[in-house]
């Protein structure tokens, strides 16, 4: 596959990139372990947004290049704003964080690698000139399902109109959001320069949690950026719905049929990362588990019993 190594090889063609502070290290371990796992060659970054000495010696240990990046633009307030907001404003600008490579593959810290397909089919649709990104919408996604927002004020048009004003959030508002925490872009893009462009215009208003993914889908969605939406289970938020667990091919799979594999869990929200889930088993019975990664290496590893 053009732009991607394999799970067992090394290329310069391809580099997976994350970031974290010292409070968010444990799930950044838990990302990069995933990866490791399934590609012991592949090129690794990572943001250090306030990581101990300790931390980043881990990291080393897993050849993975570190690298604390500064503020990359200009805008109101920035000496005030967390050092980990940091992971925001420089998403746009990985290819000057980690230079030489074709492909970037972003996956948030709270997020890890179940197959490596999934790798593979991000790269793929990215190409050279397109964004490969999954869309927040899933026939499982209990969002769907709930009583609509009064007057239509959803995240989505909430996000908009913080950023952009009320007639970008008319216009916008009721489409649904390309999550930022996974996604691949080649180096050559033209979507690194107008995401930049369109998230400095949003910070000079205001800097809020999703200033860079509102800024992209701005790009995406109002100026006609080539975007490729792979499904949602390149990218499955748990909060939206637990996923299901076959004890035969030991992954985690989505809820309904045909139980496709589930190529990135994504433990967004504070209540996801420590929850235990009780989960749906094919064939019967549940499984209850954490389904952060170092929580599920040994059920996933092992032979599950038959369901009494």
């Amino acid at each position: 596959m053009t732009g991607c190594a394999g799970a067992g090889e090394t290329a310069r063609s391809l580099i997976i990139v994350s970031g974290a502070d010292r409070g968010y290290f444990p799930l950044l371990r838990d990302t990069v372990s995933s990866v490791r796992a399934l590609s012991p060659a592949v090129a690794i970054g990572v943001l250090d947004l306030g990581l101990e000495t300790e931390q980043r010696h881990w990291l080393a240990g897993e050849a993975v290049t570190v690298v604390a990046p500064d503020w990359d633009v200009q805008f109101p307030g920035r000496d005030r704003m967390p050092n980990t907001f940091k992971a925001q404003v420089a998403r746009p600008f990985l290819p000057r964080h980690f230079p030489g490579y074709d492909l970037y593959f972003w996956i948030d810290a709270d997020a890890w690698l179940q197959e490596w397909r999934t790798v593979e089919m991000y790269c793929a649709a990215a190409g050279g000139d397109r964004i490969a990104i999954a869309l927040e919408i899933d026939r499982a996604y209990k969002r769907h399902y709930k009583r609509a927002k009064l007057f239509g004020l959803t995240l989505s048009w909430k996000c908009y109109r913080e950023a952009f004003g009320w007639r970008i959030a008319d216009r916008l508002g009721r489409n649904p959001i390309a999550n930022c925490g996974v996604f691949a872009l080649h180096a050559e893009a033209p979507h690194w320069q107008a995401w930049a462009q369109v998230m400095t215009r949003v910070l000079q208003r205001t800097r809020f949690f999703f200033a860079e993914q509102i800024a992209l889908n701005y790009a995406i969605f109002g100026e006609g950026l080539a975007a490729n939406f792979l499904p949602a289970y390149c990218n499955w938020a748990v909060g939206d719905a637990a996923p299901a667990f076959d004890p035969v091919r030991r992954l985690f799979v989505e809820p309904y049929a045909p139980h496709e594999p589930l190529g990135v869990l994504h433990l967004a929200g504070p209540e996801q990362k420590n929850k235990v889930f009780r989960l749906h088993r094919l064939g019967g019975g549940t499984v209850e588990t954490s389904l952060r990664y170092s929580a599920v290496r040994d059920l996933c590893a092992r032979p599950v019993a038959p369901a009494a």
